[in-house]
């Protein structure tokens, strides 16, 4: 019968079940970890080692103090990250509200637009006396 090695459950560890991939410091967490020797079994949230994590969560909440930033953000309803609406632009799939979705299909309809409608020459006055003369 093949073994199988069971991982530390995250009750054992606090706050672990929050400390996955999809947490907005887990790439500052990995880059923390990236010098450190671990089995995966070591690392929290399969991202990086509960050090890495700590410094990064530390090194945010220091940011945030030292800048005068609130703690815990509010979303707003109306924003729309610019970032995200160019990059979903761009096909990669992402999260977005119900306002960035419009966004994005609302400047990907004025492109189409613009690629559908038939080129119009608009030269100088310069050129078309150039063009009655060589006539």
């Amino acid at each position: 019968m093949p073994t199988q090695a069971i991982a530390s459950a995250p009750a054992d560890e606090p706050g672990a079940a929050r400390l996955t991939i999809a947490h907005p410091l887990a790439a500052v967490a990995a880059r923390n970890c990236a010098t450190h020797t671990h089995d995966l079994a070591d690392l929290v949230g399969g991202v990086a080692c509960g050090a890495a994590w700590a410094q990064a969560l530390h090194d945010d909440f220091m940011f945030a103090l030292e800048c005068g930033l609130p703690l815990e953000l509010e979303a707003e309803p109306c924003y729309v990250d610019e970032v995200a609406v160019r990059r979903a632009m761009r096909g990669e799939v992402l999260e977005l509200t119900e306002l960035e979705r419009a966004e994005v299909r609302r400047r990907l309809a004025s492109i189409r637009d613009r690629r559908n409608r038939p080129y119009r020459f608009v030269c100088s006055r310069a050129a078309a006396a150039r063009r009655e003369a060589a006539r």
